[in-house]
Protein backbone atom coordinates (compact mmCIF):
# COMPACT_ATOMS: atom_id res chain seq x y z
CA UNK A 1 0.00 0.00 0.00
CA UNK A 2 1.29 3.44 -0.97
CA UNK A 3 -0.28 6.61 0.39
CA UNK A 4 -0.01 10.17 -0.89
CA UNK A 5 -1.55 13.21 0.74
CA UNK A 6 -2.61 15.52 -2.09
CA UNK A 7 -2.46 19.26 -1.50
CA UNK A 8 -5.42 20.97 -3.17
CA UNK A 9 -4.95 24.61 -2.23
CA UNK A 10 -6.28 26.76 0.61
CA UNK A 11 -9.26 28.59 2.01
CA UNK A 12 -9.01 31.72 4.16
CA UNK A 13 -10.92 31.73 7.44
CA UNK A 14 -10.94 32.85 11.04
CA UNK A 15 -8.72 30.73 13.27
CA UNK A 16 -11.60 30.54 15.73
CA UNK A 17 -13.56 28.56 13.15
CA UNK A 18 -10.99 25.80 13.52
CA UNK A 19 -9.60 26.27 17.03
CA UNK A 20 -11.41 28.23 19.74
CA UNK A 21 -9.40 31.33 20.67
CA UNK A 22 -9.85 34.71 22.36
CA UNK A 23 -8.97 36.78 19.28
CA UNK A 24 -11.85 35.73 17.06
CA UNK A 25 -10.71 38.07 14.30
CA UNK A 26 -7.40 36.33 13.58
CA UNK A 27 -7.37 34.98 10.01
CA UNK A 28 -5.43 31.92 8.83
CA UNK A 29 -4.90 29.85 5.70
CA UNK A 30 -6.56 26.44 5.96
CA UNK A 31 -5.34 23.68 3.61
CA UNK A 32 -7.58 21.55 1.40
CA UNK A 33 -6.43 17.99 0.82
CA UNK A 34 -7.27 14.50 -0.36
CA UNK A 35 -5.58 11.15 0.25
CA UNK A 36 -4.63 8.76 -2.54
CA UNK A 37 -4.20 5.12 -1.56
CA UNK A 38 -2.74 2.65 -4.07
CA UNK A 39 -3.82 -0.66 -2.61
CA UNK A 40 -2.66 -4.05 -3.93
CA UNK A 41 -6.09 -5.66 -3.48
CA UNK A 42 -8.63 -2.83 -3.78
CA UNK A 43 -6.93 -0.67 -6.41
CA UNK A 44 -6.68 3.12 -6.40
CA UNK A 45 -8.72 4.70 -3.60
CA UNK A 46 -9.30 8.43 -3.23
CA UNK A 47 -10.40 9.87 0.10
CA UNK A 48 -12.10 13.26 -0.56
CA UNK A 49 -12.04 15.39 -3.69
CA UNK A 50 -11.43 19.01 -2.62
CA UNK A 51 -13.19 22.14 -3.86
CA UNK A 52 -15.33 22.64 -6.93
CA UNK A 53 -13.57 24.32 -9.88
CA UNK A 54 -16.64 26.55 -10.18
CA UNK A 55 -16.62 27.58 -6.54
CA UNK A 56 -17.43 31.21 -7.38
CA UNK A 57 -20.69 30.09 -8.97
CA UNK A 58 -21.43 26.94 -6.97
CA UNK A 59 -20.90 28.12 -3.41
CA UNK A 60 -23.56 30.14 -1.58
CA UNK A 61 -22.59 33.70 -0.71
CA UNK A 62 -22.33 32.98 3.06
CA UNK A 63 -19.89 30.14 2.34
CA UNK A 64 -17.78 32.32 0.06
CA UNK A 65 -17.69 35.08 2.64
CA UNK A 66 -16.79 32.80 5.56
CA UNK A 67 -14.45 30.44 3.72
CA UNK A 68 -13.13 32.23 0.61
CA UNK A 69 -10.93 30.07 -1.63
CA UNK A 70 -7.48 31.68 -1.77
CA UNK A 71 -5.81 28.93 -3.82
CA UNK A 72 -7.42 26.23 -5.94
CA UNK A 73 -5.76 23.06 -7.21
CA UNK A 74 -8.10 20.60 -8.86
CA UNK A 75 -8.18 16.95 -7.89
CA UNK A 76 -7.66 16.25 -11.60
CA UNK A 77 -4.36 18.16 -11.61
CA UNK A 78 -3.27 16.63 -8.31
CA UNK A 79 -3.85 13.12 -9.65
CA UNK A 80 -1.94 13.99 -12.82
CA UNK A 81 1.06 14.86 -10.64
CA UNK A 82 0.84 11.28 -9.38
CA UNK A 83 0.74 9.85 -12.90
CA UNK A 84 -2.99 9.11 -12.73
CA UNK A 85 -6.26 10.35 -14.22
CA UNK A 86 -9.76 10.30 -12.78
CA UNK A 87 -10.37 7.15 -14.84
CA UNK A 88 -7.71 5.31 -12.83
CA UNK A 89 -9.58 5.68 -9.54
CA UNK A 90 -11.49 2.56 -8.47
CA UNK A 91 -13.16 3.84 -5.30
CA UNK A 92 -14.06 7.20 -3.81
CA UNK A 93 -14.44 7.70 -0.07
CA UNK A 94 -16.00 10.93 1.16
CA UNK A 95 -15.22 11.84 4.73
CA UNK A 96 -18.34 14.00 4.57
CA UNK A 97 -20.29 15.95 1.99
CA UNK A 98 -19.24 19.53 2.77
CA UNK A 99 -18.24 21.70 -0.19
CA UNK A 100 -14.47 21.43 0.35
CA UNK A 101 -14.53 17.62 0.49
CA UNK A 102 -17.16 16.71 -2.10
CA UNK A 103 -16.58 19.65 -4.45
CA UNK A 104 -14.47 17.69 -6.91
CA UNK A 105 -16.97 14.89 -7.51
CA UNK A 106 -17.92 16.35 -10.87
CA UNK A 107 -14.54 15.40 -12.29
CA UNK A 108 -15.54 11.74 -11.90
CA UNK A 109 -18.75 11.82 -13.95
CA UNK A 110 -18.81 8.84 -16.27
CA UNK A 111 -15.93 7.05 -14.53
CA UNK A 112 -16.02 3.74 -12.67
CA UNK A 113 -15.31 5.56 -9.40
CA UNK A 114 -18.60 7.48 -9.48
CA UNK A 115 -20.36 4.12 -9.19
CA UNK A 116 -18.44 3.31 -6.00
CA UNK A 117 -18.65 6.28 -3.61
CA UNK A 118 -18.39 5.23 0.03
CA UNK A 119 -19.93 7.45 2.70
CA UNK A 120 -21.49 6.84 6.09
CA UNK A 121 -25.24 6.29 5.99
CA UNK A 122 -25.93 8.93 8.65
CA UNK A 123 -23.91 11.49 6.70
CA UNK A 124 -25.72 10.76 3.44
CA UNK A 125 -29.17 10.98 5.01
CA UNK A 126 -28.43 14.14 6.98
CA UNK A 127 -26.84 15.94 4.02
CA UNK A 128 -29.88 15.33 1.82
CA UNK A 129 -32.25 16.27 4.63
CA UNK A 130 -30.46 19.56 5.15
CA UNK A 131 -30.28 20.63 1.52
CA UNK A 132 -33.90 19.67 0.91
CA UNK A 133 -35.16 21.64 3.93
CA UNK A 134 -33.22 24.85 3.39
CA UNK A 135 -30.56 24.10 6.01
CA UNK A 136 -27.70 23.40 3.64
CA UNK A 137 -24.98 25.51 5.24
CA UNK A 138 -21.72 23.92 4.07
CA UNK A 139 -23.67 21.33 2.06
CA UNK A 140 -24.26 22.24 -1.59
CA UNK A 141 -26.66 19.79 -3.24
CA UNK A 142 -25.35 20.28 -6.76
CA UNK A 143 -21.90 19.12 -5.67
CA UNK A 144 -22.87 15.69 -4.33
CA UNK A 145 -26.17 14.96 -6.11
CA UNK A 146 -24.70 14.51 -9.57
CA UNK A 147 -25.70 12.42 -12.60
CA UNK A 148 -24.72 8.78 -12.41
CA UNK A 149 -23.50 8.75 -8.83
CA UNK A 150 -23.97 5.60 -6.78
CA UNK A 151 -23.36 5.84 -3.07
CA UNK A 152 -22.25 2.86 -1.01
CA UNK A 153 -23.37 3.66 2.55
CA UNK A 154 -22.10 1.94 5.66
CA UNK A 155 -23.00 2.03 9.34
CA UNK A 156 -20.53 2.44 12.21
CA UNK A 157 -17.53 0.68 10.62
CA UNK A 158 -16.47 -0.73 7.28
CA UNK A 159 -13.32 -2.78 6.78
CA UNK A 160 -12.25 -2.43 3.16
CA UNK A 161 -9.16 -4.59 3.63
CA UNK A 162 -7.07 -5.96 6.45
CA UNK A 163 -5.13 -2.71 6.55
CA UNK A 164 -7.91 -0.19 5.76
CA UNK A 165 -10.75 0.50 8.21
CA UNK A 166 -13.39 3.23 7.95
CA UNK A 167 -15.30 4.42 11.00
CA UNK A 168 -18.16 6.90 11.37
CA UNK A 169 -17.82 9.78 13.83
CA UNK A 170 -20.70 11.82 15.22
CA UNK A 171 -18.78 15.06 15.41
CA UNK A 172 -18.54 17.95 12.94
CA UNK A 173 -21.28 16.22 10.95
CA UNK A 174 -23.77 13.43 11.55
CA UNK A 175 -21.38 10.81 10.18
CA UNK A 176 -17.89 12.07 9.42
CA UNK A 177 -15.75 9.18 8.17
CA UNK A 178 -12.39 8.60 9.80
CA UNK A 179 -9.89 6.07 8.53
CA UNK A 180 -7.33 3.70 10.07
CA UNK A 181 -4.44 2.71 7.80
CA UNK A 182 -1.91 0.06 8.81
CA UNK A 183 1.32 0.64 6.92
CA UNK A 184 4.65 -1.19 6.90
CA UNK A 185 6.95 1.81 7.25
CA UNK A 186 4.77 4.44 8.96
CA UNK A 187 2.96 2.14 11.36
CA UNK A 188 -0.71 2.80 12.02
CA UNK A 189 -2.23 6.11 10.91
CA UNK A 190 -5.60 7.52 11.98
CA UNK A 191 -7.16 10.04 9.61
CA UNK A 192 -9.58 12.17 11.65
CA UNK A 193 -10.97 14.40 8.90
CA UNK A 194 -12.66 17.51 10.29
CA UNK A 195 -13.61 16.08 13.68
CA UNK A 196 -10.10 17.19 14.68
CA UNK A 197 -8.97 20.02 12.44
CA UNK A 198 -5.46 20.58 13.78
CA UNK A 199 -2.83 19.43 16.23
CA UNK A 200 -3.92 22.26 18.56
CA UNK A 201 -7.44 20.83 18.71
CA UNK A 202 -5.97 17.49 19.70
CA UNK A 203 -3.12 18.33 22.06
CA UNK A 204 -4.70 21.37 23.72
CA UNK A 205 -8.18 19.80 23.64
CA UNK A 206 -9.66 22.93 22.08
CA UNK A 207 -12.92 22.60 20.12
CA UNK A 208 -13.74 24.77 17.11
CA UNK A 209 -15.33 28.09 17.92
CA UNK A 210 -18.71 29.21 16.69
CA UNK A 211 -21.43 26.74 15.76
CA UNK A 212 -19.53 24.28 13.56
CA UNK A 213 -20.30 21.44 15.96
CA UNK A 214 -23.89 20.99 17.09
CA UNK A 215 -22.58 20.92 20.67
CA UNK A 216 -19.17 21.19 22.29
CA UNK A 217 -19.91 17.89 23.99
CA UNK A 218 -19.87 15.98 20.72
CA UNK A 219 -16.36 17.27 20.00
CA UNK A 220 -15.06 16.11 23.38
CA UNK A 221 -16.82 12.75 23.16
CA UNK A 222 -15.24 12.05 19.80
CA UNK A 223 -11.86 13.42 20.92
CA UNK A 224 -11.87 10.96 23.80
CA UNK A 225 -12.56 8.15 21.34
CA UNK A 226 -9.71 9.22 19.05
CA UNK A 227 -7.28 9.55 21.94
CA UNK A 228 -8.17 6.05 23.12
CA UNK A 229 -7.69 4.67 19.61
CA UNK A 230 -4.37 6.47 19.27
CA UNK A 231 -3.03 4.86 22.45
CA UNK A 232 -4.38 1.38 21.69
CA UNK A 233 -3.02 1.39 18.13
CA UNK A 234 0.12 3.46 18.86
CA UNK A 235 -0.98 5.51 15.87
CA UNK A 236 0.05 8.72 14.16
CA UNK A 237 -2.75 11.18 13.48
CA UNK A 238 -3.56 12.95 10.23
CA UNK A 239 -5.75 15.98 10.91
CA UNK A 240 -8.36 17.57 8.68
CA UNK A 241 -6.95 21.08 8.11
CA UNK A 242 -3.55 21.36 9.79
CA UNK A 243 -1.51 23.50 7.40
CA UNK A 244 2.00 22.51 8.49
CA UNK A 245 1.17 18.81 8.61
CA UNK A 246 -0.60 18.73 5.24
CA UNK A 247 2.26 20.59 3.56
CA UNK A 248 4.82 18.23 5.09
CA UNK A 249 2.94 15.04 4.25
CA UNK A 250 2.20 16.15 0.69
CA UNK A 251 5.91 16.15 -0.12
CA UNK A 252 6.46 12.42 0.35
CA UNK A 253 5.00 8.98 -0.29
CA UNK A 254 3.90 7.07 2.78
CA UNK A 255 4.13 3.27 2.66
Amino acid sequence: MEINVLYLGKIFCKRDNLVRCEDTGTMIQSPISAILIRHPQIGNILYDTGNSPDYKQDYPVPVQETYPVSEFISIEDALQQQGLTVNDIDMLILSHLHFDHAGGLGYFKGTKAIQNVVVSEDELKDAYFRVMTGQGGAYVKELFDIDGIRYVPYQEELRLAEDVLLFAQKSHTAGCTGMVLDTEQQGTMIVTSDTVYTEDNYKQELPPGGSINATTEEFYTNLERIKKMQVELDAKLVYGHDFEQIMQLSKCTLA
